[in-house]
């Protein structure tokens, strides 16, 4: 803790050398800073904010380009103290100007990116295109079966062994693929019971061999520092509440959250898409741990959230607002500390003013100290 206040203290002398006035950041017109806050001090001090232990903002941001007339479709236009950002769509195949917003807010503002997507089957998102134009000239009765062939899946599932290898060389060629565009992990979109079903999600052992390759290159058990992240319904594992170790956070989205009950259900006592977070994995991980690891997200898709904060929302107390205000707000029931919050479609409220206004408040709620390290 004492470290945590000597950073503290260090941010805020470098500050206050740049004459920023807390009022800067509470300011609801748009501002433009001057060009000292875009100084090597400046930005210094913002990657070292993110080292500190606090909790953290997060998005998922669809839509990338990294160019226009408008910031809505580049990373660089993302609050300065948003921790981790899950890059949704537009991910492969990158442009020379989305490499070049990517590593700006990368190595500049400290910011973490991770791909994501959906997990179902083995092959999902990173088949070859070849396989699917080319299935019938080599002879294939179905698309699948040719996708089965090149992932050296078996025609007899009973065959574990020839499982495990294909399932082990899929998140391999996964944990390459983020490599190759440099991104700095993965996050698993696992849905298996909103439709989103295959022969990896449908079975924990199979997820648990996915994750174990996984965690090979991302996640606390890899040793390389890279974020393995899993969303939707990560408390749906129950039979293998192990896996929670591979992770670094539990993102659960949490949509049109009617209040603190919802949220403690979701984490604790269950009840709300199915059991508590803390009911799958507190005994293996300890329920300080897994609350520290949970994110709790709204939906911005719909323009009307995005650009009012979410949905009506009431806390333990009776006090009303608007969900993101509410999740920020929000202290568990257990005592414990949250991960944090973040958004779907984070980049819809680009148009608020100043933009990303919800989530920079949502920010500063959580971290009240934060208006006087950064430009949030």
């Amino acid at each position: 803790m004492k470290k945590i206040y000597l950073l503290y203290g260090l941010f805020l002398s470098v500050i206050t050398s740049l004459f920023i006035s807390c009022s800067d950041w509470t300011d609801a017109e748009r501002e433009v800073f001057p060009e000292e806050m875009t100084s090597e001090e400046y930005y210094a001090a913002l990657r070292a904010y993110k080292q500190t232990d606090h909790q953290i903002a997060f998005g998922w941001f669809g839509n990338w380009t990294g160019e226009g007339a408008f910031m809505k479709n580049s990373l660089a236009g993302i609050p300065d103290s948003v921790d981790i950002v899950s890059i949704w769509g537009n991910w492969g195949n990158i442009t020379e100007a989305q490499k070049k917003d990517l590593e700006f807010c990368q190595k500049t503002k400290g910011t973490r990116f991770t791909l994501c997507f959906i997990i179902t089957s083995v092959g999902t998102q990173i088949t070859p295109q070849e396989v699917y134009d080319t299935w019938e000239e080599k002879g294939y009765s179905s698309e699948q079966e040719a996708v089965n062939d090149f992932w050296e899946w078996p025609e007899d599932e009973t065959d574990e062994a020839a499982v495990e290898a294909s399932i082990r060389k899929y998140a391999s060629a996964i944990a390459d693929t983020i490599t190759k565009y440099g991104y700095d992990g993965f996050d698993i979109d696992y849905e298996p019971n909103y439709g989103n079903n295959g022969n990896i999600v449908d079975d924990d052992d199979r997820m648990f061999i996915f994750v174990d390759e996984l965690g090979k290159y991302f996640g606390p058990k890899s040793g390389t520092g890279k974020l393995l992240l899993i969303d939707g319904e990560p408390q749906s594992i129950t039979s293998r509440p192990e896996i929670g170790h591979y992770f670094d956070y539990f993102v659960i989205q949490a949509y049109n959250a009617s209040g603190d009950s919802n949220l403690d259900r979701r984490l604790i006592d269950g009840g709300v898409a199915g059991p508590g977070l803390i009911q799958t994995y507190g005994e293996e991980l300890g329920e300080e741990r897994v609350t520290n690891m949970t994110i709790m997200t709204e939906n911005f898709e719909a323009v009307d959230a995005a650009m009012n904060g979410g949905y009506n929302y009431t806390d333990r107390y009776g006090n009303t607002m608007k969900s993101l205000e509410g999740m920020a707000r929000w202290q568990p029931s257990n005592g414990f500390r949250k991960g944090g919050v973040g958004t779907y479609h984070m980049e819809a409220e680009y148009g608020t003013t100043p933009e990303y206004k919800n989530l920079r408040n949502a920010i500063q709620i959580m971290n009240p100290s934060s208006h006087s390290l950064v430009k949030y």
